[in-house]
């Protein structure tokens, strides 16, 4: 968000949905074609309040949940922000400069966050660090999809129990098992010496 931050958008979230769905409609409209076979006063209308939509919601209208972290330039002009994300719980890094409080924020950026070129230059490395992350999180995902599908081939793989099919050919002759029995000597039957005891 850049233009101004709306009241309620992590509190409210619910409602903010039905925003972003009219902005997806109303989008939609103006691609297909339906918004020209309205009136010139109806399309005028929608035509605002989509801009209206857009202005306020275009940094997270492809946004489905709520973000697992948040980066402001300036905690003290965005304070509602702030102070939004901490009543969620939503972590907030933050660039402080001597006139910010650094107890509301999680992570702190020391710096100046009344220059321009500061701000471009924080907010150029935090999307690139984010880039970054995406990218190695999803090769890890990648990775780890590999290497589930390698086990579950490898687990895949199943004992065949072959035994009744061995009994099978024993019947028919055509399968002849080795078997080695070895034969017992016999047994001489001792009979224990006559004392003539009785």
């Amino acid at each position: 968000m850049n233009h101004r931050w709306l009241g309620g958008t992590l509190t409210n979230w619910a409602t903010l949905q039905k925003s972003i769905k009219r902005l997806k409609l109303l989008k939609a409209m103006t691609e297909d074609g339906r918004m020209e076979q309205l009136s010139k006063k109806e399309r005028a209308r929608l035509d605002r309040e989509m801009k209206h939509l857009f202005q306020n919601l275009e940094g997270i209208e492809n946004m489905t949940q709520l973000p697992d972290a948040m980066f402001v330039i300036d905690s003290n002009a965005e304070e509602i922000a702030v102070k939004e994300a901490r009543r969620m719980g939503v972590p907030v890094v933050s660039v402080v400069d001597t006139n910010c409080d650094p107890d509301v924020v999680d992570w702190i950026i020391p710096g100046n966050d009344d220059a321009l070129r500061a701000i471009r230059l924080f907010t150029s490395k935090i999307s690139e660090s984010v880039a970054e992350g995406k990218a190695a999180y999803e090769q890890s995902q990648v990775g780890e999809h590999k290497a589930a599908a390698d086990q579950a081939l490898v687990d895949g793989v199943e004992y065949v129990d072959t035994s009744a099919y061995e009994q099978y050919e024993k019947q028919e002759g055509d399968f002849v098992e080795a078997t080695t029995e070895e034969v017992a000597p016999p047994v001489e039957a001792t009979v224990p010496p006559d004392d003539g005891k009785v």
